[in-house]
């Protein structure tokens, strides 16, 4: 039995009637379409999705950028995540063909959520740099226009073009994004970390100014302990000598005791501090947003491990890279292989060299400092390191020290040298090990 459909021959041996009554409702380009890649017996079956905050524009195309019947929006909601399902399904049915690429542009935190759900579909789906579409998107229109239909088809027109180069998201991309949203939470705690801890002691040089005499480190447990309870001069005149001596035992595990209570009783005499109510609240509170904000820092540095290690990288592999700095490195640099060389992966880093000339004058080689300077941080940390543990780069270090060259100078010289080998181990998911 066959079905004509504009001017066309359908034999319905393998279409079901439920399909029939779908294909009546396509534009006869989409027939057409069909029809021929039957023949050719090849489809492949492309979504590109324009995210937005609250609604996600959609186009489903071919491999030679045919569209399937004309574009949609769903609402960044289950019921249109299971709208877009459903119209997958439909282009998969009518091309007879289970092989669907889907492109998401990589646009923040918007493109999360459903991108979480296309994974669970198990889906292959790629995040694209919105500057790698730019170039469909302007073909796209003839007119300087930018709209989310426009995006959408970009998109696919990316995926048609980098048919070989399609590089679904995986189950390493997911830890790499669980890193790198901790790494900056890290961050910003860490600021404010520094920000409470320089309050804390502006409020003691009020509070107590010979306080520094008693302890070098205001941020030790047994300092924050003291201060949690004790936090003015009539308070630590009021407190027994053997009581704030259990105290200090206690919280310092028995490095200080009755010596340290004695001396802090003996500055609290002649102190020049203001006894205040008001500092000493803003002393305990202080002290109470540190130890919190401490707490969500251990964590973070749980979850970092956790993820760093289902991630299975073998970056750790490498002498002066832990598990936070290593975070850090794998956080910041996502993908390698969106750098094809070394020099790319440094001008990412900030650590290319920079070179100030006008006219006849030439100043010296620095670094640029203009990229990633969380990477650059880890980087450095992670080679202040390397040079003490690993023979290659103790040597290099040797070797730039016997030219009469500054630490910091040296130091800088080895993160360049050991970045190009982070790229060399992550490219080839290599173990690093030391060539004699």
């Amino acid at each position: 039995m066959t079905l004509i459909k504009y001017g066309y021959e359908l034999d319905t041996a393998f279409i079901d009637w439920l399909f029939l009554i779908r294909l009546h409702s396509l534009k006869p380009t989409v027939l057409s379409l069909y029809i021929n890649h039957r023949r050719v017996g090849f489809i492949m079956i492309l979504v590109g999705i324009d995210v937005a905050s609250t609604k996600h524009d959609i186009i489903i195309t071919n491999h030679l950028g045919e569209v399937f019947n004309t574009h949609f929006t769903i609402e960044n909601s289950r019921a249109g995540y299971k709208k877009l399902l459903n119209e997958i399904s439909l282009a998969k049915e009518f091309f007879k063909d289970s092989n669907v690429r889907i492109g998401l542009e990589s646009t923040g935190h918007y493109s999360r959520n459903i991108l979480h759900f296309l994974i669970l579909e198990r889906y292959d789906v790629m995040f694209i740099n919105p500057l790698l579409t730019n170039m469909d998107r302007k073909a796209s229109s003839v007119r300087k226009t930018k709209t989310d239909v426009i995006d959408a088809k970009a998109i696919c027109m990316f995926l048609i073009r980098n048919q070989n180069d399609f590089k679904p998201y995986t189950l390493s991309s997911y830890h790499i994004d669980e890193l790198k949203i901790l790494v900056r939470q890290r961050k910003s705690l860490k600021i404010q970390l520094n920000k409470t801890s320089n309050q804390l002691k502006a409020y003691i040089d009020q509070a107590f100014p010979e306080y520094h005499k008693v302890f070098k480190n205001t941020l030790s447990n047994a300092s924050l302990t003291l201060l949690e309870s004790y936090a003015s001069l009539s308070e630590l005149k009021r407190v027994r000598t053997n009581t704030l001596s259990e105290l200090l035992k206690k919280s310092s595990k028995g490095r200080h005791s009755l010596t340290k209570a004695e001396l802090i009783k003996s500055l609290v005499k002649d102190s020049i501090g203001i006894d205040s109510e008001s500092l000493s609240l803003s002393i305990k509170q202080s002290v109470q947003t540190i130890r919190s904000i401490e707490l969500q820092v251990d964590q973070i540095n749980d979850l970092l491990e956790h993820h760093i290690t289902e991630s299975k990288t073998t970056l750790l592999t490498i002498p002066g890279i832990g598990v936070q700095t290593g975070a850090i490195i794998l956080a910041e640099i996502g993908d390698i292989n969106r750098f094809k060389t070394d020099d790319a992966l440094l001008a990412f880093a900030g650590l290319d060299p920079f070179v100030y000339q006008s006219g006849k004058y030439e100043g010296n080689f620095k670094i640029s400092k203009r990229g990633s300077s969380i990477l650059r941080w880890a980087i450095f940390q992670a080679a202040k390191i390397t040079v003490m543990h690993d023979p290659v780069f103790n040597a290099y270090y040797l070797k730039k020290k016997s030219q009469g060259k500054h630490y910091l100078t040296i130091i800088g010289h080895v993160t360049k040298k050991l970045l190009r080998v982070i790229r060399s181990i992550l490219k080839n998911n290599s173990i690093y090990t030391v060539s004699h």
